[in-house]
């Protein structure tokens, strides 16, 4: 005879797996109209270009 925990970790097993699948999908279908947003650039995620001392160095 199952637990009325055995009853509930089941049930969250298959909550969980649900959550997953549903996750999954609606992953899949909204992906393709975000991909062209993130190419954009926003300029607070721009780093900054990297300095190279030696060649200010060589040009005189």
């Amino acid at each position: 005879m199952m637990s009325l925990t055995d009853y509930a970790g089941v049930a969250g097993l298959i909550a969980a797996t649900a959550v997953a699948i549903w996750m999954l999908r609606n992953h899949r279908t909204t992906a393709p109209t975000a991909r062209p947003a993130r190419h954009r650039g926003s300029p607070a995620l721009r780093l900054p270009r990297p300095t190279h001392p030696e060649r200010a160095s060589s040009r005189r």
